[in-house]
Formats: structure tokens, C-alpha cells, sequence
């Protein structure tokens, strides 16, 4: 409280003085202010209440300190050091905690207030204020046009103002008379200096400082007179000036126009006068000695031309090497020489390029040349390359801004391209830093980025759920998570759920969601979900019944169920029961048989004889007994005659086994072959062990290998299941001691075994074909078989 109100006091007092001049404060009428700064500084300083605002610690009387002598703020000599490190300026020097003023020395020693003696010491007895060396100040003081030193003791604050009688003059020099020591004068006339043009006198009042610039502009020419231009007064400025566009003047022969650009004075003397030209064209041979070899006359005007000599030129070319340029191949001529015709080893300064070049595409000297290469090397910074054409640079200085974003967040890095991390931000924040609430504070400075300091206190943001707050007050935005226990309603409606944190918005119990769909027919299938069901259209099967007695199981519908055939599986027997297959209820697998019973019945009505046709009508199917339900039945009645308990009926018969087992023989025997014995060494250890199963895990293999394996576990009378996902999905194989079994023949054995079946017959096609008929009846004393019972 007493560090703000003492900053508070020297704002405001700052606020009234008038402004100061070279970082150093005019004299002021009333030095109350300075009087009462120095008086506290020094009360507070001999009883130790001083804080610093680095640390915001106490100064006591016998620590080292720092004092500025623009705010004359105190420091600790540590804390300020630390301080002087990280608030630098782009100038190289630091900034001061209180005002900000920039230091260009770091501070080094503990010394005195006037910075006289190091190191002070203070006796509590002496009187003296702490840190004060006891000496006379003899500092500067800091009024304008003061001359005079300090002559009081060594002090904390700002020097008391120079009490000396002088003679002082006004800024002008017009007034002078006796007045205190850095007193201001102004005599209210005109000021009367020379401005900075030298041509004119300052108008204002008599002023401190230097006067304004000239406000009065003058016009002037060029050197040709074909423009003008206005400028500010000087008394140097020149009266005239070249404006860069061709002379518009005629040379002095007058027949030729001045070839030079806006210039002062009289143009050049024409270069094809008699006296000027006194050679050739290409200087080999004078004028005089082609007269009189040529019988030419004389040259008498600057019109005529000049004679040539008919040898080779020999004019230097800008072309060729530096040390022996290319000359001129052609004949005496005027005017410039023609391209060159020959060519120039041209390399680079890099040597990437080390070429023949025909001179005439050149565009520098040949030792001057620069390929179009750009450089691919890393700059300094290790993050962009150098990208310079024809470059011979040994270290490549990045020349661009970091760019990157600091610790803080919000500013980014200002200093050249470098590499490894950036600095901490430099800004500084001097005000207070508190949290939401306002309990816990973190006075300045504040470095940027600094999170808001953490708070004991409870959160006092208003919160929608309304239930008790059990979280300490915090920065972000929002708060955490409730977690209070509450009791909730499902989605769907169908319970209440207890015990649920308030953070979960919505619960599902699982049960199937059960709201009506837009059908009108079915229920919701989801388990219980949020919001509608969106399901557009119902795909679930119709349940409306068939005449057959089974349901439609066409997708959702309106109207009438569509005239489909009926997929429903129905299980079909033979007599015996050995057989058993799955077919569609509408397919008519027995279409032959009923077509070929009625054929019959129609010739005995043909006949004149009655037909009993309501064993065509009968609906249940029934599979016709093959060999094997033959031989299980012989067998049974073999075993019954011999009186054998339990008998193993179908160990003989062979497996049925599928087209898709049997390709895969056909694709990989050896596969088939493994997995044959795999589940064979099963069912031995299966047999063979105390335990109710064993299982076997199959290494990891594709689809079609599984189904496979399914398929022949099947014949083994085994479980099987499939476990993982792909590509790691692998076959577990499980053997009942019970259950489980060997197959008479195996897979391999099976298709090995099977012959082809014989061509059918092709019967003569003069002959007129019959129909043949299956007999419905055995003959002997065989039981008779019901096909359609």
C-alpha cells in the first residue's frame, strides 16, 4: 500500500512540473513535490519500509542496492541484475522496473546515492540515511542551465533546486538581468534568429530551443530551360539543376544537335570538325596521307566525310578474355563496330559454368559472369537455403526473421533466422496480474505469458446445473466438468438411471428403442439412442403371413405383399430319416415325380377307369433313400439279429463331402492332407484324456482355408469358431471326447476314389421317344416307401 501511494504521489507530481528537457526536469516554482519525495524516501529507507519491485521485498538498511536517478526507485543489487538480464532493449541496454528509462551499463557495484563511494556502510547512530556515503552529493543537477553541483549530504531523491543569484538572459538575447540559478526568462518579443535556411529570421516569440524550419519555398530552372521545380529555401540551394533530358541545344558547327544530357554551361565542340578529326575512323592512318594517296580533296565542313583507310579495324571489343580482349575483324568503318563473330571462354565465378560462349550473347565480361545456378545450402539458421545465383559465399547468413511463435503464445520472435530455441519474450507487464476472483494477485512486472496466479478460493462463476461448487477458482473460460451424482432419464424413457455423474448429458440403457417408425408396422430396432430416429424408410422383413404359412420377409411395403416366391428354408427327409436337406418352401423339386404320376393317371381316365387323385395333393416331401440308407438299415438289422448293443451303423458309409473341399484337394493336397492329420492327432488326444474337450489353434490363413477347416471339423464331429480380425484371423478347433469321431475315409482318400460317371447314351432319332417312369412301389417282401406321405 505504501510502494502504490508513493508511486501515485510521484505521478501526480510529475504531472504538474513542466517538461523536461534532455532527460533532466526544468526548474519549477513550487518544490513541495521534490521536498516531500525526498523526505519519504528517506523515512522510509531508515525504518526499512522501502519495497522492491523486483522481488517486492523489503530493502532493509544494511542490504546492497541499486537506485535509479530518473524515478529513484531502490532496488536490490541482485534482484536488479537479474532484472538488467532479461529486459533488454533492441540498442543493447535495459530498461528500468520503474519508468522504464533505458540504461545503457549494467549495473556492477553496491554504491552510494551520488555514486562517490562503494560499498557504504551505515551506523544506525551516525544519523545518516542508509546506503548514503555521507559526503557531499555533487551530483549535476537536473535543471537546464544550471551550472552548480549539489551541496547537500548524499540523498535519496532528486537534488533540491540551485539557490544561486546569477544573470540570466532570455533565449533570444535580447534581455538580460539578475535572476536565480536555472531560473527561465522570456522577454515577449520577436524572436529574431536565423532560421536554418540563412536567408530568413525566426517571426515567433522569444523561445527556448532551436527554431523551426523556413516555411518559404523558392522555384527554379534546369540547365536547359525546358523545366522548373520548387525547393525549400537555403541559402545554398543552386540556382539551377540538370533535369536528365536531352539537350535541345545545337553544337556550335550548327549542324549537329548537342548529344549530352541536361547540363550547365555551353555544350561540347562538335566531334567531326576539320581540326577534330585528323586520323581515320580506326586511327591507323592521318587524313593528310589519304589525300594525297587517294587523290581525295580535303575534308572543308564537319558534313564531309571521312576517308578510310581500307584496314582491318583493330578497335578493342568488350568481348574476349580481360587480358587479350577481342579486336574489331572488319574494314575501316564509322559508326560502331559490328558483333563480334567469334567466341569466349566464359566461367563463372562459382565454376559451375566453364563454356564456349558466342560473344554476342554476352552481358558481361567474360571474368565477371554468372550462371544460373541457385545454391542449395543450408543458411546459418538450418532451416532455409541460401537460393543465391552463382554463389561464393563461405558462410551463409540467414537474412530473415524468425518469425516463430514464443513461450507466451502472442508475440513472435523478432531477432534473425537462428537456430535452436527462441528467446523468452521480452515484454514486461506492470500491472497487476489476479485471478477471476480477484483473491490472489501477482504484482508487476509481469513477464508475458504469465498464467493468472492460482487461487484457494472457491469458484464464483455462475453455473447452469445449480449444484454446490467443489473446484477452486481458476482462468480458463469455462469450468470444469460437474460431478455431482444425480439420477437420470434414458433416451428412450424406458428407466431411470441412478448414481450418474451430472457431466453426462444422456444415458442409454441398451433395451431396443421401440418408438413406431413411420410405417405404422414395425418398432424402432436401435438400442436406445438420442433425438428421432431418422431411419427414412423401414428395410425391416414383413410380417404378414403366407398362404404357405410363412412370412413375407420382403422389405417393409405398403399395400399388398408383392407376388414373390417364398425363400423360407424347410428341412426335407427321406423315409428313413438318414437323409436331411434344407430347401426353399416354394422351390418344386418334385415337379418329374408328380408330372409323371399324373401322365399315368390320365391314361387310366383315358381308359374309362376312376382316378383317386388325392395323393396329389399331399405337401409333404420326402428325399429317396440312396445305398447308404441301405446299408445302415442292413446293418441294423444285423446288429439286432446278432444281438449287438450300440453298434457303429455308419462307420462304413463315406462322408459327403462338398464340390468346395473337394476343388481345394484338387488345388492343395498337401493343405488338405495337414489339416486332416491335425484333427486326427485331436481326436487321439481327445479320446486318450481325462478332460471333457480338447481344443487346437490353426495358424493365421485366409478365408477360404478357414471355411476349410470349418467344414472338416464338421465331419469330425468337432467345434469350430474363428477368433481375431484380419489379417490375424485363425481357426480354434475343439474336440468332444464324447462326440467327436474319425471319418471312415479322408477327404483325400474320398476324391481319389471317385471314377467318372459314364457318358450318357444318345438315343436314335428315328426312334420315337417314351417316357420313362420311376416305379413307386418295391417289389418283393421290401416295406413299401410312401414318396409323398
Amino acid at each position: 500500500g505504501e510502494e502504490r501511494e508513493q508511486t501515485g504521489g510521484r505521478n501526480v507530481r510529475r504531472s504538474q512540473e513542466p517538461q523536461r528537457e534532455n532527460g533532466r526536469e526544468p526548474i519549477a516554482d513550487q518544490f513541495g513535490g521534490d521536498v516531500d519525495l525526498r523526505a519519504r524516501l528517506s523515512e522510509q529507507l531508515t525504518r526499512g519500509l522501502t519495497e522492491c519491485m523486483v522481488c517486492l521485498e523489503r530493502v532493509r538498511q544494511v542490504q546492497a542496492t541499486w537506485d535509479c536517478h530518473n524515478c529513484y526507485q531502490v532496488f536490490h543489487i541482485g534482484c536488479i541484475r537479474k532484472w538488467a538480464k532479461t529486459a533488454t532493449t533492441e540498442s543493447g541496454g535495459w530498461r528500468c522496473p520503474g519508468c522504464q528509462a533505458v540504461t545503457a551499463t549494467l549495473p556492477r557495484d553496491y554504491r552510494c546515492f551520488c555514486r562517490k563511494v562503494r560499498n557504504p556502510e551505515w551506523n544506525r547512530n551516525e544519523g545518516l540515511v542508509p546506503h548514503s556515503c555521507g559526503e557531499v552529493c555533487q551530483r549535476p543537477r537536473a535543471w537546464v542551465g544550471c551550472v552548480h553541483r549539489c551541496v547537500e549530504l548524499c540523498h535519496a531523491g532528486p537534488c533540491p533546486p540551485c539557490t544561486a543569484t546569477v544573470e540570466v538572459e532570455c533565449p533570444c538575447g535580447k534581455e538580460r538581468r539578475r535572476g536565480r540559478c536555472g531560473e527561465q526568462v522570456r522577454c515577449g518579443q520577436e524572436c529574431g534568429r536565423e532560421l536554418g535556411c540563412g536567408v530568413h529570421s525566426c517571426e515567433a516569440a522569444c523561445h527556448e530551443g532551436e527554431c523551426g524550419q523556413c516555411e518559404e519555398v523558392i522555384q527554379i530552372g534546369c540547365y536547359c530551360g525546358e523545366n522548373k521545380k520548387t525547393v525549400p529555401c537555403s541559402k545554398t540551394a543552386s540556382p539551377s539543376y540538370s533535369c536528365s533530358s536531352p539537350c535541345p541545344r545545337p553544337l556550335a558547327c550548327g549542324h549537329h544537335p548537342c548529344t549530352s544530357s541536361c547540363h550547365p554551361g555551353e555544350c561540347l565542340p562538335c566531334s567531326l570538325t576539320v581540326e577534330s578529326v585528323t586520323h581515320c575512323p580506326c586511327g591507323k592512318n592521318q587524313l593528310d596521307l589519304l589525300y594525297s594517296r587517294y587523290s581525295v580533296p580535303p575534308r572543308d565542313s564537319c558534313l564531309a566525310p571521312v576517308p578510310l583507310c581500307g584496314l582491318t579495324c583493330g578497335k578493342s571489343l568488350p568481348c574476349g578474355p580481360p587480358s587479350s580482349p577481342h579486336t574489331c575483324p572488319t574494314p575501316c568503318h564509322t559508326g560502331p563496330c559490328p558483333p563480334c563473330p567469334l567466341s569466349t571462354s566464359v566461367r563463372c565465378r562459382c565454376g559451375h559454368m566453364d563454356q564456349e560462349m558466342v560473344c554476342t550473347l554476352l552481358t558481361t565480361r567474360a571474368d565477371d559472369a554468372r550462371c544460373g545456378k541457385r545454391c542449395q545450402k543450408k543458411r546459418s539458421c538450418g532451416r532455409h537455403k541460401c537460393g543465391e545465383l552463382c554463389c561464393i559465399q563461405v558462410e551463409h547468413i540467414c537474412t530473415l526473421l524468425c518469425g516463430r511463435l514464443l513461450s507466451c503464445n502472442l508475440h513472435r520472435c523478432e531477432e534473425l533466422c537462428h537456430r535452436g530455441n527462441c528467446h523468452s519474450c521480452p515484454m514486461v507487464s506492470f500491472d497487476e496480474l489476479s485471478c477471476h476472483c480477484g483473491s490472489a494477485v501477482t504484482f508487476p512486472p509481469v513477464p508475458c505469458g504469465t498464467r493468472p496466479p492460482e487461487c484457494v478460493e472457491l469458484c464464483r462463476k455462475e453455473h447452469q446445473c445449480g449444484h454446490q461448487v467443489t473446484h477452486n477458482c481458476h482462468s480458463e473460460a469455462t469450468c470444469p466438468p460437474c460431478t455431482q451424482l444425480t439420477t437420470k432419464l434414458c433416451y428412450g424413457g424406458h428407466e431411470q438411471r441412478r448414481n450418474v455423474a451430472c457431466l453426462v448429458e444422456g444415458i442409454s440403457c441398451g433395451k431396443p428403442c421401440g418408438a413406431d417408425l413411420p410405417c405404422g408396422r414395425h418398432p424402432c430396432p436401435r438400442p436406445c439412442h438420442p433425438g428421432p430416429c431418422t431411419a427414412n424408410t423401414c428395410t425391416q422383413p414383413c410380417s404378414v403371413y403366407r398362404p404357405c404359412g410363412h412370412p413375407c420377409s420382403t422389405p417393409c411395403h405398403l399395400g399388398q405383399c408383392p407376388d414373390t416366391p417364398c425363400a423360407t428354408q424347410i428341412k426335407i427327409s427321406c423315409s428313413c430319416g438318414h437323409r436331411q436337406a434344407g430347401v426353399p418352401c416354394s422351390e418344386n423339386a418334385y415337379s418329374r415325380v408328380t408330372t409323371a404320376l399324373l401322365a399315368t393317371r390320365m391314361q387310366d381316365v383315358q381308359s374309362g377307369n376312376s382316378v383317386n387323385l388325392a395323393e396329389l395333393a399331399k405337401r409333404d416331401r420326402k428325399l429317396e433313400c440312396n445305398e447308404d440308407c441301405m446299408k445302415i438299415d442292413r446293418n441294423y438289422r444285423l446288429a439286432a439279429a446278432l444281438q449287438i448293443s450300440n453298434p457303429e451303423l455308419t462307420s462304413k458309409v463315406i462322408p459327403r463331402y462338398s464340390e468346395f473341399m473337394k476343388d481345394w484337394v484338387r488345388r492343395d493336397p498337401t493343405f488338405c492332407t495337414m489339416v486332416h492329420t491335425k484333427l486326427a492327432d485331436l481326436i487321439k488326444l481327445a479320446k486318450d484324456s481325462k478332460q471333457k474337450s480338447r481344443a487346437f489353434s490353426f495358424p493365421c490363413m485366409n478365408r477360404d482355408k478357414r471355411q476349410l477347416v470349418h467344414e472338416y471339423a464338421d465331419h469330425f464331429g468337432c467345434e469350430s469358431e474363428s477368433y481375431d480380425s484380419e489379417p490375424k484371423r485363425n481357426v480354434v478347433v475343439t474336440a468332444l471326447r464324447d462326440r467327436s469321431h474319425l471319418p471312415s475315409v479322408s477327404l483325400v482318400e474320398c476324391v481319389a476314389k471317385q471314377k467318372k460317371a459314364p457318358p450318357p447314351v444318345q438315343a436314335s432319332s428315328t426312334a420315337a421317344p417314351k417316357l420313362t417312369f420311376t416305379p413307386l412301389e418295391r417289389g418283393g417282401s421290401e416295406p413299401k416307401i410312401d414318396w409323398f406321405g
